[in-house]
């Protein structure tokens, strides 16, 4: 019954394609900042690791440029553009730019609908470099770089455009990117897999294809008192509200203790009710572990004490190159001036 939905995603790839061809043909005009600017984004919906290389990135480029967050804010109750503040919370900002302003050492994170405008107001704030997260469809705007991730397991070139698939455009919209990025790839990824993603990829001259895993750290108390080497439990429930949360649950799954997943939609804003339903499957020894982008909603003070003594964990996770290519991708980004 799903080829049913074919007839409408062909009619939303050939509207995204006209937008396309509109924007490289300079009838609809893109504003360029003064500012240094790198997009991070993909083709499809839903989860890439996008949060991570944001992150990546930020402390990259931290040490050498004073480097804002900027995001539409996805998820979030307000409109407009609002800087990331002390008292700023999911919903006043969104949970992405939330965790970016509470984790990462001295960012500056902004969330506007149209990037454009975020651009301006941090180009009369003391900015140098701009990550835009999310951003790689908002052609309104035109960076210095830009930087398409695609999930190994879930490739962008196996994909439709929406309803019947997952693209938000055609698959040649890879063609704007400066790299494609494949995360969450295994860690014994093999060179003969690595060539045949590159083939199926075929990039265009000057295009570099990177593959990147997810490591994962030591779980954190979300409440603040208890280290994870001193917990001892005999199950885990992981709770989380991201859209593809598969690596998610394999990491919970490495810590040798039975898992149940407990997985809600993206951006899930989560109520008492939820928690509540959560620990209805939660034993005497059970833990809950959850993605460092639920903690910051789950650490509310309205939630967090649903939790009563269960404990909460927050599962941190970084992205590393495969096949010694880290320095690769710095020389790629130098030699876009940055």
């Amino acid at each position: 019954m799903k080829f049913i939905l074919l007839p409408f995603s062909w009619l939303f790839g050939l509207i995204t394609s006209l937008r396309n061809v509109l924007y490289d043909k300079g009838i609809f005009k893109a504003y360029q900042s003064s500012l240094k600017t790198i997009v991070i984004g993909n083709l499809q919906v839903g989860g890439s690791g996008k949060t991570p290389m944001t992150a990546y990135l930020y402390e990259l480029f931290n040490a050498r440029y004073h480097t804002a967050i900027l995001s539409r804010g996805y998820g979030r109750s307000s409109s407009g553009l609002i800087e990331a503040v002390p008292d700023s919370t999911a919903e006043t900002i969104g949970d992405e730019p939330l965790w970016y302003y509470r984790q990462l050492k001295n960012a500056r994170v902004v969330v506007a609908e149209k990037r454009q405008e975020g651009l301006q107001y941090l180009e009369s704030c003391d900015t140098q470099l701009v990550l835009l997260d999310d951003a790689y469809q908002h052609r309104a705007v035109k960076a210095d770089v830009y930087l398409m991730l695609s999930e190994y397991n879930k490739p962008y070139f196996q994909d439709y455009p929406m309803p019947y698939g997952r693209l938000r455009e055609y698959r040649t919209g890879d063609k704007r990117a400066d790299c494609i990025i494949m995360t969450k790839c295994p860690a014994d990824l093999r060179l003969e897999d690595k060539v045949k993603t590159i083939q199926a990829i075929n990039p265009i001259d000057g295009q570099e294809v990177f593959f990147i895993g997810l490591s994962a750290g030591t779980p954190i108390d979300v409440k603040g008192k208890t280290s994870f080497a001193d917990i001892d439990f005999d199950h885990v429930i992981a709770l989380s509200g991201i859209a593809s949360p598969d690596s998610f649950i394999a990491f919970c799954q490495s810590f040798g203790k039975p898992v149940l997943a407990c997985s809600y939609r993206d951006h899930h804003s989560y109520t008492a009710e939820d928690i509540k339903t959560v620990l209805k499957d939660a034993g005497s020894k059970s833990i809950i572990i959850c993605t460092e982008k639920d903690a910051v909603k789950l650490s509310a003070p309205g939630l967090i004490k649903e939790f009563g003594q269960v404990p909460l964990f927050s599962l941190p996770v970084r992205p590393y190159f495969l096949f010694d290519e880290e320095d690769k991708f710095k020389k790629v980004l130098k030699s876009k001036h940055l």
